[in-house]
């Protein structure tokens, strides 16, 4: 007679979000702004920086980190939306969705009410953007700074209510953008040589 139990297999995390689409970018940007949208993004890095800013404890008592953070804050926000413009553009080089999922998604991110900090020239040229932010932070150091964000906003006990429920989710689709950006980047560079 034959066993139906279904052998258990040790060690994956197969619904994980960094699993779903492993080495296929243009599906994790799918799963990275069908989780969040740009002004979800915006939103989240705000408060982040409020939070850290405000926090008694995190890694910004001195006037040169805060000025760090607030900088790299609103450089993240613009490579959130360049890789949002770069998404959208290649979604909709698709001739015809394949689920009502994506003829919704579709519909929302047609509509005019993205509004994007970008500026019209940077909108049209998210990938120079992409790389003068690479060429502005090295990497390590936007790791480890989203990592000190993180850790003010878990440590965080002031009078700002902060949902604590999507903390790391947020910051996996923070650092996804991240290493894609320093990824592409590296692949750019060495197909210029």
């Amino acid at each position: 007679m034959k066993n139906n139990i279904n052998t258990r297999v040790r060690f994956q995390k197969p619904f994980h979000f960094l699993n779903n689409a492993k080495g296929k970018p243009s599906l994790m940007l799918r799963q990275v702004f069908q989780n969040f949208q740009p002004q979800d993004f915006r939103d989240e890095l705000n408060l982040w920086q409020r939070v850290a800013l405000s926090n008694d404890q995190s890694a910004y008592d001195e006037a040169t980190a805060r000025e760090d953070l607030i900088d790299m804050t609103g450089a993240l926000q613009k490579l959130m939306e360049c890789w949002h413009i770069l998404y959208t553009k290649k979604f909709f080089k698709k001739n015809k969705p394949e689920s009502k999922l994506e003829r919704l998604q579709r519909k929302v991110l047609q509509q005019d009410h993205i509004m994007y900090s970008l500026t019209k020239e940077e909108q049209s040229k998210p990938g120079l953007l992409l790389q003068r932010f690479c060429k502005r932070f090295d990497r390590s150091y936007v790791e480890i700074e989203l990592l000190d964000m993180l850790d003010a906003v878990i440590t965080y006990e002031g009078a700002v209510q902060v949902y604590k429920g999507n903390l790391v989710l947020f910051y996996e689709h923070l650092l996804y953008l991240v290493k894609l950006s320093y990824k592409v980047n590296k692949t750019r560079l060495q197909l210029s040589k």
